[in-house]
């Protein structure tokens, strides 16, 4: 598939601290992630996908940093029921078949559409679909209003304006897994990648 977009990545993961593997660390467990890609621009296969919401929900399958790029991990893909026959037919096999460095789902559980609903109201946005939710804000920095961000990081290539986040909960609940974190890790940064 030819594709390219562009969009804001909103993402939480189990870690009480700020998650090791973004500072390329191993973890003692392996970690769980709750994901929103919010596609502003897009096309997949000459498609317009502009404007469609997905989440992804990782179940790593090993703490090991080495392997999170190469195993990733197991877990359910949601896409936006807003979406067309058309940019459906493009996008369940485009997250299902895993674009190398964009989402961490290598297995996938299954593939379902849903109402998927993101808000914000100042610096905290509240993520919901019928299987689980995430609330963030963005991490205020020493000058008491702009967000504390991931300089030179590792996933540069991937995302920009890595913006450091407080997840006040996440919760989910599918595909015989049952999570629910409070006070987490979290993200949100801009992505504008292309293949095929």
């Amino acid at each position: 598939m030819s594709w390219k977009m562009k969009g804001v990545w909103y993402e939480a993961c189990a870690s009480e601290g700020h998650c090791s593997m973004y500072f390329a660390r191993d973890m003692e467990a392996p970690c769980k992630s709750f994901q929103l890609f919010q596609i502003k621009e897009g096309q997949i296969d000459n498609v317009d996908v502009g404007g469609i919401l997905v989440i992804t929900v990782a179940d790593l399958f090993s703490p090991k940093f080495i392997d999170l790029m190469f195993q990733g991990g197991e877990g359910g893909i949601y896409i936006s029921e807003a979406a067309s026959a058309e940019q459906r037919r493009v996008l369940e096999p485009f997250f299902t078949n895993n674009v190398p460095g964009m989402i961490l789902v290598r297995k996938t559980l299954g593939v379902r559409f849903v109402d998927i609903n993101l808000s914000q109201e100042d610096n905290t946005y509240h993520i919901t679909m019928p299987y689980g939710e995430m609330k963030l804000s963005l991490t205020v920095g020493g000058d008491g209003k702009n967000p504390q961000r991931l300089e030179n990081s590792i996933f540069s290539a991937m995302l920009r304006d890595i913006k450091i986040c407080n997840t006040h909960f996440w919760k989910y609940i599918d595909f015989g897994k049952n999570w629910e974190f409070v006070n987490r890790s979290g993200i949100i940064a801009d992505f504008d990648l292309q293949g095929g």
